[in-house]
């Protein structure tokens, strides 16, 4: 039997930090690591937006923590950079420090 090639799919996603989306996207996109499925967006009030590979389950839980306060907002898209823009949704503070504190470590771990 001949075996067929099987195709990885891996998400590539602007990993950044900066002042503003143009900013941030000067730093170019990055091939994910091959457990993450989603492409986020994080965006502070008057601090910035930074922008990482992320995970599906972190976006169903952002999403569920949007009404509660207004402050950090995240935004979480599916195909290969579509994180070059994007519209948040606010997150509760308790969580919004867990997920900086998280990407923030994989920020540091990816370079």
């Amino acid at each position: 039997l001949k075996s067929l090639p099987v195709k990885s799919s891996v998400l590539k996603c602007y990993t950044c930090m900066g002042s503003t989306d143009e900013d941030c996207n000067r730093q170019g996109s990055k091939t994910c690591p091959s457990y993450s499925d989603a492409c986020a967006v994080v965006r502070g009030h008057g601090s910035g937006v930074m922008k990482s590979c992320s995970y599906k389950s972190f976006c169903s839980q952002a999403n569920s923590q949007g009404y509660r306060a207004p402050g950090v907002k995240v935004h979480c898209c599916y195909s290969d950079d579509c994180n070059v823009t994007g519209h948040a949704t606010r997150i509760s503070p308790g969580f919004s420090f867990l997920l900086g504190l998280l990407l923030f470590v994989w920020h540091l771990l990816s370079n």
